[in-house]
C-alpha cells in the first residue's frame, strides 16, 4: 500500500510524494511544529507553520524575492531550450498572477483542483491567449511546455510569492508526514527539522555584549527563525584589539571554506567605518558580508561629554554602538556618549555611550517582562535581517 506525504494549504497540494521518494521539507519548520493536525480521518502528526512565518524562512533560505526572480528567469531560458519554444511569460507575470491568489477562495471541483500548480497553469494560458496572438498548434506546444516548465520551477518559489498575499499569511503550511512514517519508510527522528551547515547563518559581532543582545533579541521578536543563527564575537575567537586584527580575523574568515552565509557586524563609530572602510577594498567572498550597526534619526542629537565639554551632537558613524538601541528609560543615571578619541583618516572624535555596563544589565534582567520598548532594538534586527539577501 502507498504511503502518501504532502505539502498543502487549506487541502490546495504544493507538493505531493510517495513511499522513500519524496522532497524533504523539514527546513520550512521547527521542531516545535511537529503537532497533531487533521487528516481525512482523524488527527495524526504533522508538521503546521502559519505562511507568514514561513515566508520569513524561506528569504533566508536563498528564496527572496529578488533571489527567485533569477531562479525563475534561469530556469524559463532552460526549459525554453530544451522545448525550443519561447514561453511569453515574464517573471513579474509570474508574480502577478500568483500573487492574486487566494487560497481559500479557490473552488474545489474535482480532483485536479487539488494541485495548486493546475490552477496556476490555467491562469497562466489565459493571461498567454489575452496578451499575445497564438494559433491552435503553437497553444498546445506552449501548454506542454509551461506544464514542463511549472513542474521543474522549485516549489519554493511560488511559495514564496503566495505569502505576498496578506489573505494567506494568516494560513497555515502543512506537511502531512505520517503515512511515510507509520508505514516505516522513514524515522519520526529522520524527519524532525535540523537545518544543514550550509543553511545556518553565522553572525560575528565585535564583543559578547553585542552576541548576547542580537542572540536574545532574535529569540524574543522572531522565534520562527532563531534557529538559523549562530554567533561568534570577535574578542572571544581573535582576542588582538586594534582596527587592523579586526581587519585580519576578517580576512582569515574568508580563507577557510566555510559553508555559511556570515554576516560580520561592526559598530556605527569611528573605529567601525574605519575597519569598514578598509574591509570594502577586500574581495570577500559571496557568502562574507560586512556591514555596520544603522544609523538612526534618535542618534542625530545625542548628549556628549569631553575634554571641551557638555555638547549635542550627531554620534551617527562616530559613536554608535549596540547599546545606543536599547531602552535608556529602565535606568536613573544620565545617558551620554564620552569621546574618547580622535581619528585623523575620518577627522572626526571616537565616543563610548555611558552607562554601558549599566545599559546591558538592565537590557538583561527586564527585556521580557512585556514594559521594555523594543522599537530601536527591532529596527536593529530588521535591519540586520534585510541585509542577509545574499
Amino acid at each position: 500500500m502507498s504511503s502518501i506525504i504532502t505539502l498543502e494549504i487549506e487541502g490546495m497540494l504544493i507538493d505531493v510524494g510517495k513511499n522513500e521518494f519524496f522532497l524533504n521539507h523539514s527546513c520550512l519548520f521547527q521542531k516545535e511544529d511537529l503537532k497533531m493536525i487533521p487528516y481525512d480521518d482523524e488527527d495524526r502528526k504533522g508538521f503546521s507553520k502559519s505562511i507568514n512565518s514561513v515566508k520569513k524562512r524561506l528569504d533566508l533560505l536563498g528564496y527572496s524575492l529578488n533571489q527567485i526572480k533569477d531562479i525563475f528567469n534561469k530556469k524559463i531560458k532552460y526549459i525554453n531550450q530544451l522545448n525550443d519554444v519561447n514561453l511569453p511569460i515574464k517573471f513579474e507575470d509570474y508574480y502577478k498572477v500568483v500573487k492574486n491568489i487566494n487560497i481559500c477562495n479557490i473552488e474545489i471541483n474535482d480532483e485536479n483542483d487539488f494541485y495548486l500548480l493546475n490552477y496556476i497553469k490555467e491562469y497562466l494560458i489565459d493571461e498567454i491567449k489575452k496578451n499575445n496572438k497564438i494559433s491552435g498548434d503553437s497553444i498546445f506546444a506552449i501548454e506542454n511546455t509551461l506544464e514542463d516548465f511549472l513542474e521543474k520551477l522549485p516549489q519554493y518559489v511560488t511559495l514564496r510569492i503566495l505569502a505576498e498575499n496578506e489573505s494567506n499569511q494568516k494560513l497555515e503550511l502543512i506537511w502531512k508526514i505520517a503515512d511515510v512514517i507509520e508505514n516505516g519508510w522513514i524515522l519520526e527522528e529522520d524527519i524532525i527539522p535540523v537545518l544543514s551547515p550550509k543553511e545556518k547563518i553565522l553572525i560575528v559581532t565585535e564583543g559578547s555584549s553585542d552576541t548576547d543582545i542580537i542572540k536574545k533579541s532574535i529569540d524574543f521578536l522572531y522565534k520562527d527563525i532563531s534557529d538559523f543563527f549562530e554567533f561568534i564575537d570577535m574578542k572571544k575567537n581573535y582576542p588582538f584589539t586594534g582596527t587592523g586584527n579586526l581587519k585580519n580575523f576578517i580576512k582569515g574568515l574568508s580563507k577557510i571554506n566555510i559553508l555559511n552565509n556570515i554576516l560580520v557586524i561592526l559598530d556605527n563609530d569611528t573605529a567601525g567605518l574605519a575597519v569598514f572602510n578598509d574591509i570594502k577594498k577586500i574581495n570577500l567572498p559571496k557568502n562574507i558580508k560586512v556591514i555596520t550597526l544603522p544609523e538612526l534619526k534618535d542618534f542625530n542629537r545625542f548628549k556628549c561629554k569631553g575634554a571641551k565639554g557638555d555638547s549635542y551632537e550627531n554620534i551617527n558613524g562616530k559613536a554608535v554602538s549596540i547599546e545606543c538601541f536599547l531602552d535608556h528609560n529602565f535606568i536613573k543615571k544620565e545617558i551620554y556618549v564620552k569621546k574618547t578619541e580622535s581619528f585623523d583618516e575620518l577627522s572626526q572624535f571616537q565616543g563610548n555611550i555611558e552607562p554601558k555596563q549599566l545599559l546591558i544589565k538592565s537590557f538583561h534582567e527586564n527585556y521580557c517582562k512585556g514594559k521594555y520598548n523594543f522599537s530601536k532594538i527591532k529596527y536593529l534586527i530588521n535591519h540586520i535581517l534585510k541585509k542577509l539577501d545574499y
